[in-house]
């Protein structure tokens, strides 16, 4: 079993990250927090506190989950519409609660510190994937290979049945209830579901890797942490399926 790394686990990550926004805010703030009173004292750091989740929030869930999902238009207005009232009640209070009558340079930071924390976190991303990034040598297509590839995989496209080769197929993508096909030489779009075509493939070849795509192994090019490579298509691992690639592949090996 490979050990686990201390900073790959969540809660010390984010322990990690919210201690440094925090160190590097009473850096600034040292000389100035003896001179103030009370909840004021604190105020910034709780407000910190809760500048630090709204980061984790936009980066694991709005990011993550839409932006790299391919839904960028879905996340730049979330985006916008969430910091739009985020400014708005931040003004509401700084001019209500502590009687601050020049909020600006708090809202400036608010949105410079939501870029800056994304920056961090597609810095890692891009650390981390490196780091754990492998390559898999295409196996090559001897006469056995293509024995156990033989067979074809049968579908409708444009109401003309058709038998794709095995070897042929790289990867395959879900539409919705479509099936986008892609092969060494074109692409076929079938109705059917992912469930389906992964039930009639041979699995020691394909392996699904996210809920809307299906990879053949023999094609990747290389692996990296997160994604397959075939040639120059990136082909993202999901989250929950994260695992069962890992074991798919030690059983191919």
């Amino acid at each position: 079993m490979q050990r686990l790394r201390i900073p790959d686990t969540i809660i010390i990550r984010n322990l990690l990250g919210l201690g440094a926004l925090v160190l590097a805010h009473y850096l600034t703030d040292v000389y100035a927090i003896g001179g103030r009173a009370g909840w004021s004292k604190l105020s910034p750091y709780f407000y910190l506190l809760l500048l630090y989740g709204w980061i984790v929030f936009h980066n694991r869930f709005l990011f993550e989950r839409l932006f790299l999902q391919g839904k960028k238009a879905l996340y730049i207005g979330c985006v916008f519409l969430l910091m739009t009232l985020g400014s708005f009640n931040m003004n509401f209070v700084l001019h209500t609660e502590f009687n601050i009558d020049h909020s600006l340079p708090y809202l400036v930071n608010f949105w410079v510190y939501t870029v800056t924390g994304l920056g961090v976190f597609i810095t890692y991303r891009f650390v981390s994937t490196r780091s754990e990034s492998g390559t898999i040598s295409p196996k090559p297509r001897t006469e056995h290979t293509a024995t156990n590839e033989s067979g074809t995989f049968s579908c409708m496209v444009d109401g003309v049945r058709q038998a794709i080769p095995y070897s042929d197929i790289q990867y395959i993508e879900s539409l919705e209830n479509y099936l986008k096909i892609f092969t060494s030489r074109t692409l076929y779009v079938t109705r059917l579901t992912m469930k389906e075509a992964e039930e009639r493939l041979p699995r020691r070849q394909f392996i699904r890797i996210s809920r809307s795509c299906i990879v053949h192994t023999l094609w990747v090019s290389k692996r990296e942490a997160d994604a397959f490579w075939i040639d120059s298509k990136e082909l993202r691992i999901g989250r929950v399926y994260k695992r069962y690639v890992t074991e798919q592949l030690g059983e191919l090996n």
